[in-house]
């Protein structure tokens, strides 16, 4: 059969650096370090076991640019398919004019042509207002930057450099084109800069490698430097006046379209041995590859290891599970006996109208829910803790609320009643106290049975995506976070007895869909902020919307742009943005996020929420009836990614403010990476100090 052609993973994240010699490649698991390379983006290898970063900063202090790695697929009567190799000989479906069209083509696969399309939309976008505009945005809504009013005006507010083409290697060209810049020098049409900023200009989004890996081509998307500045000048500029809309400012975060070409010789056109021409050589051609894919950049992540409470891999496999099918036997069609046949694309809205939740599925301990549980865990090391209060409230070891022993042994056959009630009761009180759907703007649990005396708050006890409650927000509040649907499924059916445990069973949990390039896609997700979307962190609440995905983790592109004509809103009332039908361009996620990143990424630190209820004080004896004064508590945004308190005392020297905001737009590259205490690393020698912490502050 023909083959076909997909990059992994869909969605890759490159990360900014203000390092000008150096940087790594992207985690590809959850929690995962970093992948170590040399100034070529080449892995460093021992063993044939490529190496993990070990200094986040260079030489110099600066910090490292994350490069975004992607690959090409083959997929040619497997499922799961494989990394293509070159000098592969594949059957492929030629599409296009000329003799050519419509034709099956026996080809040998020489190299990759990859081309990548940056751009940033934020000063040319709406104001980001909490939850408002996630579900469309009103002819009125503001936009930033509203006082340049001409088409030209605006498209000048777009960074656009344009699309770069890169390949590793062309024996007909008998040249490589392995890098190329996203500056204006090298634009291809015609680009959009900023003018000169402060304190920081912007001269390019970043730049593409393309590597070789043995028989593999790879591809290396770089983002920018962490430049940030303003165009305003004069008496107090630049300043900052709130966490997400600063007229004037640009950032050099960005996003974008990858796709590539295979470059081919063919060999056989509809099975008949193709003609060579007069030199001998036999003709060459290029094969689109079929499922492109998307790279976002984001900021540092300062703490690799410690996974959030949702990632943007529950975001993705939420969507992908309850919108396109990605795990019928999880959630589909019943009966749940692999009799139902899978849906085509066509056949998807029908099937989600039908869909539900497998109420005989079982979920794995290691793989599935175990990873999840342990994510709270690792907290305690980026924010305080009150440890007079009963200790610490995730604790996974004997005695803790998370004792990991006694959740992970489901029910079984000749258990003592005794041990089997207190186990399915421990599990039973984590399921209770987790956030519910509709529940994100109640703090409190409703009392649990046999404990009701007992305070219990929601969890996860994180801000959510619209706790501010500005009185001129006409959105509805949205307080604390919670887990996604998925998440709470799975979390019920381990509740309630419903679970294997492999070690238990002595078996492997089987791989979730898709093979290795499955196994990309949601692994580089894994290192991705999944909530608090306030805008958020590498993403806003654009991510969770089923509509900007072509399947799972592939990102809907646009049928076409233009340089220079990217679309963007217009300040004629009533105008409105391309549809999300229609796909994205190059910058269409990037641009709902905060301008300048740092500001946002600044003040979500901590969150004052008014948790007034009725019932608030029912546990207090002098108290009765509603409180006279709103109940007011501090509650952390994601602390994951913008620690408070580390091993060496608060995490970064800026306030809260916009004063605070502005020293960010600088600061941020002065600041520390937790990392795993040496200690605690696997293979150490030495004599382990339990004391100590296991992730500690270092580079800063």
């Amino acid at each position: 059969m023909p083959a076909t052609f997909r990059i992994h993973p869909g969605i890759g994240i490159a990360r900014l650096g203000n390092s000008k010699t150096s940087f790594y490649i992207a985690p590809e698991t959850t929690g995962a370090v970093p992948i170590d390379c040399d100034a070529n983006g080449d892995p460093i290898v021992v063993n044939g076991v490529e190496q993990r970063v070990t200094q986040y900063k260079d030489g110099n202090g600066a910090i490292r640019r994350q490069a975004a790695r992607f690959r090409v697929f083959v997929y040619d009567g497997t499922a799961e398919g494989r990394e293509l190799r070159v000098g592969e000989i594949l059957e492929v479906r030629k599409q296009g004019g000329g003799r050519e069209q419509d034709q099956t083509l026996k080809v040998q696969v020489n190299g990759i042509a990859w081309t990548v399309y940056l751009a940033n939309k934020k000063a040319s976008w709406y104001e980001f207002l909490t939850l408002s505009g996630e579900h469309g945005y009103t002819p009125t809504h503001p936009l930033r930057n509203a006082h340049y009013t001409s088409a030209l005006d605006r498209q000048q507010l777009i960074i656009d450099p344009g699309p770069r083409t890169v390949q590793f290697y062309d024996k007909y060209q008998g040249a490589s084109q392995r890098r190329a810049s996203f500056d204006a020098a090298s634009s291809p049409g015609p680009a959009s800069f900023p003018p000169p900023l402060q304190p920081h200009s912007i001269s390019t989004l970043g730049e593409l490698i393309a590597t070789q890996q043995g028989d593999a081509n790879r591809l290396l998307v770089l983002g920018g430097f962490g430049n940030s500045g303003s165009m305003k000048s004069g008496f107090g500029q630049p300043q900052i006046q709130t966490f997400a809309n600063n007229d004037g400012w640009f950032d050099d975060v960005s996003d974008g379209p990858v796709g590539a070409q295979l470059l081919c010789t063919v060999l056989q056109i509809s099975g008949v041995d193709a003609p060579r021409n007069k030199n001998g050589d036999l003709p060459t051609t290029s094969v689109a590859v079929d499922d492109s894919a998307w790279v976002i950049v984001g900021y540092p992540r300062y703490a690799p290891e410690i996974v959030d409470i949702v990632t943007g891999d529950d975001v993705a496999y939420d969507l992908a599970v309850r919108h396109f099918a990605y795990e019928p036997y999880l959630y589909g069609d019943s009966p749940f006996d692999g009799t139902v046949a899978a849906p085509t694309p066509d056949e998807l809205p029908d099937w989600r109208s039908r869909a539900r939740w497998n109420p005989e599925y079982r979920p794995y301990w290691k793989r599935d829910i175990r990873p999840i549980l342990m994510r709270p865990y690792f907290y305690q090391y980026v924010m305080d803790f009150d440890p007079t209060v009963g200790g610490y409230p995730h604790e996974i070891g004997p005695g803790g609320n998370f004792d990991l022993q006694l959740l992970s042994i489901p029910p079984f056959e000749g258990e003592d009643p005794v041990e089997r009630e207190r186990r399915r009761g421990a599990r039973m009180f984590l399921y209770w106290v987790l956030r519910k759907d509709g529940q994100e703007n109640v703090a409190q649990a409703p009392p649990y049975p046999g404990k009701e005396n007992m305070l219990l708050y929601l969890m996860p006890r994180l801000c959510g995506d619209n706790p501010l409650q500005d009185p001129d927000d006409v959105a509805p509040p949205s307080k604390f976070l919670r887990l996604t649907d998925t998440m709470l499924f799975i979390l019920k059916q381990w509740a309630e007895g419903k679970f294997v445990n492999e070690e238990r069973e002595g078996i492997e949990a089987p791989p979730l869909p898709g093979g290795e390039a499955g196994a990309l896609d949601r692994g580089v997700l894994g290192a991705v902020l999944g909530g608090s979307f306030c805008p958020g962190g590498e993403v806003s609440w654009i991510f969770r919307n089923p509509a900007i995905y072509a399947g799972p983790y592939r990102i809907q592109q646009a049928a076409s742009y233009q340089q220079g004509m990217l679309s963007q809103p217009a300040v004629v009332s009533g105008a409105t943005p391309a549809l999300l039908s229609n796909g994205l361009e190059p910058g269409d996620i990037s641009k709902y996020d905060a301008v300048p990143w740092q500001a946002d990424f600044n003040e979500c630190a901590t969150q004052d929420i008014d948790v007034t209820y009725r019932d608030w004080n029912v546990f207090y004896p002098n108290s009765t009836g509603d409180p006279v004064t709103p109940v007011v508590q501090l509650i952390y945004w994601w602390p994951a990614h913008r620690p408070m308190n580390v091993s060496t005392g608060p995490w970064s020297p800026t306030a809260q403010t916009p004063a605070g905001d502005l020293q960010m737009v600088t600061a941020w590259s002065s600041l520390g990476f937790i990392t795993r205490n040496p200690m605690f690393e696997p293979g150490f020698k030495g004599t382990v100090d339990a004391t100590q912490p296991v992730f500690i502050n270092t580079e800063n």
